[in-house]
């Protein structure tokens, strides 16, 4: 994977037709800013990312319930789900 610096990102755009799957990164505050990946690439790697999603958002659930029971349990209230 190629690495790109913001500022020769900003300097000369053309780059993004020559890029596929590239990390974007600054390298004055040496921070990683994101990744860029073609619009051809796409369809391959959508599902993919859509399960990823997925995953992130059921762990987040299960963290806000985790701590939604423990605050139940503080006041002693049953929320009749296990």
């Amino acid at each position: 994977m190629i690495e790109y610096g913001i500022t020769a990102l900003q300097t000369k755009p053309s780059l993004f037709k020559e890029m596929t799957i590239s990390k974007i990164v600054d390298k004055r505050k040496h921070q990683d800013i994101g990744y860029f990946i073609s619009a051809k690439y796409k369809d391959m790697i959508s599902s993919v990312l859509m399960e990823i999603e997925k995953k992130e958002k059921i762990a987040k659930l299960k963290q806000l319930k985790k701590h939604q029971d423990m605050e139940f349990l503080e006041l002693g209230v049953d929320d009749g789900l296990a």
